[in-house]
């Protein structure tokens, strides 16, 4: 090959690699939408707990384009994490009410399944794109080959550096700290007009049909601060429904496993 004729591949090899860093640096875009946290009587789904000053609103992540606009398109939906908003507000008098831990479950047919936190949620999310990795491999190191005989020396540099394809740790990512930053907090505490919301997740064998049949259950302990009885555990049980369904593009699904 004579050096006139590598010189005018060096554009073409230019262009080329400048894609595969393009796309891999796209690809960790994250664009953060917020959460509001609404009055629990404007949600979808309203329940007052009998014999207590406590109310609590639902709503559910389940259809494709809800998931998308709040958590764009990071595999939680492809993957079958089902994110639940949960609002409380408080108006007892004299009392104190936390989340029981460990209490948080959705039914399904029977069969119960533990709420997971925002790092299993990113975990689980990420494997989403593990089908196309692969491609993504073979795109970014053609790009990294190519890179390296245009520029001999600077390109060697180029091989030393991380792979983008490996798991990074959640708290490193803008994706995984907006899970973590909308999750019902763990240790909330209501008084008297207080009031907590944010997300649980869960990980189903989901099918949007069976979401009529499922329910959401947790308990809540409520301590009476004027007197010295041993606090109150309230038990909250709602029937979960929604009639949207998801309105999905494959191919595009297929694309944005990419990006």
């Amino acid at each position: 090959m004579t050096d006139k004729s590598r010189l005018r591949r060096l554009p073409a090899l230019a262009l080329a690699t400048a894609t595969i860093f393009t796309v891999s640096s796209c690809a960790s875009f994250y664009h953060f939408r917020p959460l509001s946290h609404p009055d629990p009587a404007t949600m979808p789904i309203v329940e007052k707990i009998p014999a207590s000053g406590l109310m609590v609103g639902i709503r559910t992540y389940h259809t494709a384009q809800d998931t998308h606009n709040l958590f764009g398109h990071q595999g939680l939906w492809r993957e079958h994490v089902i994110p639940v908003q949960v609002a409380l507000v408080d108006k007892g008098s004299n009392v104190e009410i936390q989340l029981v831990p460990d209490s948080v479950f959705l039914s399904v047919l029977k069969k119960n399944y533990h709420n997971i936190s925002p790092s299993e949620a990113y975990d689980i999310a990420w494997q989403a794109k593990v089908p196309y990795q692969n491609v993504e491999q073979v795109l970014y190191y053609t790009g990294l080959f190519l890179f390296t005989i245009a520029t001999l020396g600077l390109g060697s540099m180029i091989w030393v550096l991380p792979s983008p394809f490996s798991q990074p740790i959640p708290a490193q990512t803008p994706f995984g700290r907006d899970l973590a930053y909308k999750a019902f907090p763990e240790k909330a505490t209501l008084y008297d007009q207080g009031s907590a919301g944010g997300l649980f997740y869960f990980h189903l064998p989901f099918n949007e049909k069976l979401l009529s049949r499922t329910r959401l259950s947790f308990q809540l302990r409520e301590t009476d601060l004027s007197k010295k009885s041993p606090p109150r555990i309230l038990l909250v049980s709602v029937r979960l429904t929604s009639k949207k369904k998801s309105q999905v593009n494959p191919l595009m699904e297929i694309l944005h496993g990419f990006f």
